[in-house]
């Protein structure tokens, strides 16, 4: 026999139950949590009469032929000359730095 028994409020049921009795709202978009796998229907580029709805199954066919899948970057504005243009910008900032450091020192 049971002394002690545990209540918590039930925001759906808008009362204070037992704990075994408490129900739970799953908000519609449940799968917040996780990325799916399905995908809408894709052509395979390499092969346009193969058309995927599982993004792991399309990622093995790249693997298979060779490809490296690298994004979107480049749609939208990626650019190695700027970045390299950037790190060079960086890197003379930095050795101007160090000497005026050494020559103030």
């Amino acid at each position: 026999m049971e002394k002690h028994k545990l209540f918590q409020w039930c925001s759906v049921q808008c009362k204070v139950v037992p704990v075994e009795e408490v129900q739970v709202r799953v908000p519609a978009d449940i799968a917040h949590g996780y990325i799916r796998d399905e995908m809408p229907p894709t052509k395979n580029p390499l092969n346009p009469r193969e058309i995927y709805t599982s993004k792991s199954k399309l990622r093995a066919a790249y693997k298979a032929a060779g490809v490296i899948e690298v994004g979107d970057a480049y749609d939208r504005g990626y650019s190695p000359e700027k970045r390299e243009a950037e790190r060079e910008k960086a890197l003379i900032n930095r050795i101007n730095q160090q000497i005026r450091d050494r020559y103030n020192g």
